[in-house]
């Protein structure tokens, strides 16, 4: 059996990417994902779950959403989201970038499951942040 360094213990990130780029993103070029680096960082304040690298056009999200109490739709959207930064590049106002414009806030709404996804951040964003730094369970 081949070796998928994207598979998690409990997120699957190529199975997540190929499933949103068929229902949300089926024109956009290639894009590779991977799993994030552990900080290091004792008891950070905040995380970033996802990041879009344009200059390899990857997305690296990170390894403490991997974890059982981590719902699909929560990675899922993190991926959603990153994906937007791929298809929507920043935008030149005023000689200024704007990464998050009104477009992509509306595109990133857009997504099923925004109402729970944000309201899961709100609630469990501690219990991640304590996870931080130490391999998930």
């Amino acid at each position: 059996m081949p070796v998928r360094p994207n598979r998690g213990r409990y997120h699957d990130l190529d199975a997540i990417l190929a499933d949103l780029r068929q229902r949300y993103f089926s024109n956009c070029s290639e894009v590779r994902i991977g799993w994030g680096r552990w900080s290091g960082r004792a008891r950070p304040r905040s995380i970033r779950f996802g990041s879009y690298l344009s200059a390899s056009q990857s997305i690296r999200i990170h390894p403490a959403l991997d974890q059982a109490f981590v719902p699909g739709y929560f990675v899922e959207f993190i991926v959603y989201h990153e994906l937007l930064h791929h298809v929507m590049p920043p935008l030149r106002v005023n000689g200024r970038y704007q990464i998050h414009s009104r477009a992509f806030h509306q595109r990133e709404r857009a997504f099923p499951a925004y109402t729970e996804a944000m309201a899961w951040r709100q609630q469990y964003l501690r219990r991640v942040l304590r996870s931080n730094g130490r391999h998930p369970e």
